[in-house]
């Protein structure tokens, strides 16, 4: 056999193995395919929901998932939980576009960007299925209702417990999951908004994590070097804070850093209780999913339902600056 032929058979066959691992880990990535039609679901259910978290393993989404599996239990909902293992907006708006395939009864997601996140959403409601925002909302789309924090407010609530506790005086670093998150985007506002009050308040540097706790301690480490001056850290999502005190306690600077955290996850409860965080903004994520799946059933009941519903925000502390222990 010629021997061009064999190698441009071999050639071939590799491509072909390499495309078909491609595919799979493509796949496998999305942690989700749809098995089952809406029409399948009707056999045994009352409704086939589909809840896209931003990421299919983050604690902050599971917690999610378990108000959101509470509620489906009481309404007879069949739901699925899907999501890309970490964030990444092709992926997320692809599993949205998966689900319209799949004819589900509903869907809860979150409205990341506007660019990517409004086409698809408007997409869903064309197609007479609902769509309700939770955690991040884009009010600007055809979504039912919101469902979530308000996340202006949460930074405006960071923003005045640092100047609380730092009497207005700080230089501030910042440590933001995504830059472009719609939700993250307004917590940096809110934050921002109030410390223009304070004029010793300055923000020094700012870095995304990618939603990452590893990504966080090293952009904590860079900005530690780069600005030696930073007296104070915040971040802006759930394993941002975490990441942060990892750096700043290998550093040796938790005495002299203050450090500003989001969520109630157990590992940042924790730093609270050994005074390595100093204050964290509870969310409620639990009640989000839980409200979510609730206002899709009522929705597919012809129900009217309110197009915002905010869910609570409660600083945290171990304890606050110059607070005496009894």
């Amino acid at each position: 056999m010629n021997k061009n032929l064999v190698f441009y058979i071999v050639l071939s066959v590799c491509i072909v193995v390499s495309f078909g691992f491609t595919c799979f880990y493509f796949m496998k990535a999305l942690n989700y395919t749809v098995t089952v039609t809406a029409e399948q679901a009707k056999l045994s259910h009352d409704y086939h929901f589909v809840l896209i978290g931003q990421e299919f393993d983050n604690p902050y989404h599971k917690k999610v998932l378990e108000g959101a599996q509470t509620a489906a239990k009481e309404h007879d909902v069949l739901l699925e939980f899907i999501g890309p293992k970490q964030t990444n907006i092709d992926e997320h708006t692809k599993l949205i576009e998966m689900a319209i395939a799949a004819r589900v009864d509903g869907i809860l997601t979150q409205g990341l960007t506007n660019r990517e996140f409004k086409p698809v959403i408007d997409k869903a409601i064309s197609k007479g299925i609902p769509v309700i925002t939770i955690d991040t909302d884009l009010e600007d789309s055809r979504r039912v209702a919101y469902v979530g924090t308000n996340n202006y407010e949460a930074g405006k609530q960071m923003g005045e417990a640092l100047a609380e506790a730092t009497n207005g005086e700080a230089k501030v670093a910042i440590v933001t999951g995504i830059l472009y998150a719609n939700n993250l985007m307004e917590r940096v506002q809110g934050f921002l908004d109030v410390i223009e009050n304070y004029p010793d308040i300055e923000v020094v540097a700012m870095e995304s994590s990618n939603i990452s706790q590893i990504q966080a301690a090293e952009k904590t480490y860079q900005m530690l070097r780069n600005h030696p001056e930073v007296t104070a850290f915040f971040g802006t999502s759930a394993l941002d804070g975490i990441g942060i005190a990892q750096a700043v306690t290998k550093a040796n600077l938790q005495e002299d850093i203050l450090i500003f955290a989001f969520d109630d996850l157990e590992e940042t409860m924790e730093l609270v209780e050994q005074e390595k965080i100093f204050a964290t903004l509870k969310q409620e994520p639990y009640e989000m999913g839980y409200q979510g799946v609730s206002l899709l059933v009522q929705t597919m009941k012809g129900q009217p339902i309110p197009k915002i519903n905010y869910t609570s925000l409660e600083v945290l502390y171990k304890k606050r600056v110059g607070e005496i222990d009894e």
